[in-house]
């Protein structure tokens, strides 16, 4: 609305600059025209909406008022409001603007009525008749040559097809045969036939269930005591993987670990490690073992395998084993440690 009224005011400050311009372009030998009054005391004014026009009266009489509600003005003149038209001649059409995009398709409309029947066609030519005249099993036994009427035709049998003698050839029409009826309705049961020959001895049956155990005898004399059984194995209790580090064992990680080992049980000492490869694992009553002046301990001991791919030292623990050993290796000194040999259970 504000946009509206400042270009309303601004065209009629234009018409009011317009006066003034052709008011100044008489020339100077003319006597000036005298202007109206009134003209000196309009003055623009602005109001929302008619209600809100002051008493037009001699204080507001020769003002302008645009009101912005109605987008119009209206002048205060012998003590009425009057508006004031300040619309000017239409001006000439613009130019057609593009043609928009096309609606979508209206829905399809109702059929309309069905149109009367046409003409009937003109008839078609006569067709050609056929007699049959006999059967043949294959075609070949027809011949090229036929001495008969035209529209003589035989049935074949192994094809089931009929064939037309056209007077120059034999026109084969396909097969005649129809589609296959219904099965029709069962027939009254014959007689009985004779009894036929007995059949061969059918296949033993499956045995029957077990009867019910009977009482128990008396207990026999014992037998003769069975032979030993060979040993039993005992289980091993605790594997221990074995690496190499900076010419020191490490067991399960631990650099010379002190192990606790206990009687009537089995270990084994894991060398498949890479790092092993130059150190085979011993066992000795003396500390360090054959490099600590000792000698090896063999009891209960056995090795498999080669240090570094697949090693292994197994230790069956003996009942009568000292309760101190130590593991070093046998080609170099200073690499091992102690290992505690203890018994479960005791009495104080």
């Amino acid at each position: 609305m504000k946009s509206t009224g400042k270009n309303a005011l601004a065209i009629l400050l234009a018409l009011l600059m317009t006066a003034s311009a052709l008011a100044g372009c008489t020339g100077a030998d003319d006597p000036p025209e005298e202007e109206p009054d009134e003209l000196e005391d309009w003055n623009v004014f602005l109001v929302q909406s008619l209600s809100d026009l002051p008493a037009c009266d001699s204080l507001t009489d020769g003002r302008l008022y645009y009101v912005a509600s109605g987008s119009g003005f209206r002048a205060c003149s012998g003590g009425s409001w009057t508006a004031i038209d300040l619309t000017g001649p239409a001006g000439a059409d613009g130019a057609q603007g593009p043609q928009g995009p096309q609606g979508p398709a209206g829905e399809e409309g109702v059929a309309g009525k069905e149109g009367p029947p046409g003409a009937d066609g003109a008839d078609g030519a006569d067709g050609t008749s056929f007699t049959v005249v006999g059967t043949v099993e294959e075609p070949s036994e027809l011949g090229e040559v036929y001495s008969g009427n035209v529209g003589d035709a035989f049935m074949v049998n192994s094809t089931v097809h009929i064939l037309v003698w056209s007077g120059s050839e034999w026109i084969d029409l396909g097969n005649i045969s129809g589609p296959e009826g219904p099965v029709g309705p069962q027939g009254p049961a014959g007689p009985a036939g004779a009894d036929g020959s007995p059949g061969p001895a059918g296949q033993l049956g499956a045995p029957g269930a077990d009867g019910a155990d009977g009482a128990d005898g008396a207990d026999g004399a014992d037998g003769a005591d069975g032979a030993d059984g060979a040993d039993g194995t005992l289980p091993t209790v605790m594997e221990m993987s074995i690496t190499v580090t900076s010419m020191k064992f490490y067991v399960d990680s631990i650099q010379q670990a002190d192990v606790t080992l206990y009687r009537g049980f089995t270990y084994t000492f894991d060398q498949s490690a890479s790092s092993n490869s130059p150190h085979p694992l011993r066992l000795s009553t003396t500390s360090d073992g054959t490099h600590g002046s000792g000698s090896q301990y063999s009891d209960g001991v056995s090795y498999t395998g080669t240090p570094g791919s697949d090693g292994l030292l197994t230790f069956t623990v003996p009942l009568d084993a000292p309760d101190t050993l130590y593991y070093y290796c046998q080609n170099h000194a200073n690499m091992g440690g102690e290992i505690t040999i203890a018994s479960l259970g005791s009495v104080s």
